[in-house]
């Protein structure tokens, strides 16, 4: 942690002084932004109306892309300490009704809860390698598409794994998917705005990032109890295995995407 915390601190001092901003009238010259157009006041509703269709294209693959996600924090330690460290059942009444549920004092569901904390930290060591090659691409939506679909592999590939260290490729390939989803839609965001509003888009485009997580976390039981069989342990891996179909539909919408250049309506 300490050393995180000095990483950090770090790249914020070197971005904080290497960076320089454009004065206002000079950023205001250089995307064609009259003082007509500066003092003119536009609501959310008409910014979104004008947004450009990538905000759409690339919303709609981040939806996916955070759909999946959501159940991996959400169900990834059940899954391991049911798949693979075969974490014992107890039988418990919630509301009048008997459930089979993990034993979560159980030594073996400790030790796969520990192991999820390294397994994220692979993940986050996938990301950081794979986010060094993203740039060799120069097709950004091939190696957008690319990510997704090999960070969905290693979702689904978390079905078929019952040895923890063999869990390690699953999240490297994971890690893939979240080195794209971090730097790409950004960046073809930001490509698509002409510079008028860009900081009010930025920050509408972020409701794409909480939005899908709410949906999936309100919809995550009921999917579950649909793959349950009456008096059977909930199958948590199933909710992986719906993450990287998530993620694999996500990658096929990345095609739907049309780069542009300043293409929304300066407002």
């Amino acid at each position: 942690f300490y050393i995180g915390a000095a990483i950090l601190i770090l790249c914020v001092i070197y971005t904080t002084v290497k960076v320089k901003e454009m004065p206002p009238a000079e950023y205001a010259e250089y995307h064609g932004i009259t003082e007509e157009e500066k003092k003119e006041k536009i609501n959310m509703v008409k910014l979104l109306v004008k947004a450009p269709k990538a905000f759409w294209t690339v919303g709609l693959v981040q939806f996916f892309c955070w759909f999946a996600f959501m159940f991996m924090w959400t169900y990834t330690n059940g899954s391991v300490a049911a798949n693979v460290f075969d974490a014992p059942t107890v039988e418990t009444v919630v509301n009048g009704a008997s459930k089979i549920v993990l034993d979560t004092k159980s030594i073996q569901y400790q030790n796969a809860a520990d192991w999820v904390g390294v397994l994220f930290a692979v993940q986050a060591i996938g990301s950081v390698l794979w986010a060094v090659c993203i740039p060799m691409f120069k097709n950004r939506k091939l190696i957008y598409s690319l990510s997704l679909v090999l960070g969905g592999i290693g979702f689904i590939s978390t079905y078929f794994v019952h040895n923890q260290y063999v869990l390690f490729i699953s999240f490297l390939l994971i890690g893939c998917a979240w080195a794209a989803m971090l730097a790409l839609p950004f960046t073809i965001l930001t490509n698509a705005l002409s510079g008028g509003h860009m900081g009010t888009y930025l920050g509408l485009f972020n409701g794409t990032i909480c939005i899908p997580q709410i949906v999936a976390a309100t919809l995550g039981g009921s999917i579950l109890a649909l793959f349950t069989p009456k008096g059977m342990l909930p199958p948590e891996i199933n909710m992986l295995v719906m993450a990287g179909v998530m993620l694999i539909i996500g990658a096929v919408c990345v095609y739907l995407i049309k780069e542009t250049k300043g293409e929304q309506a300066k407002a």
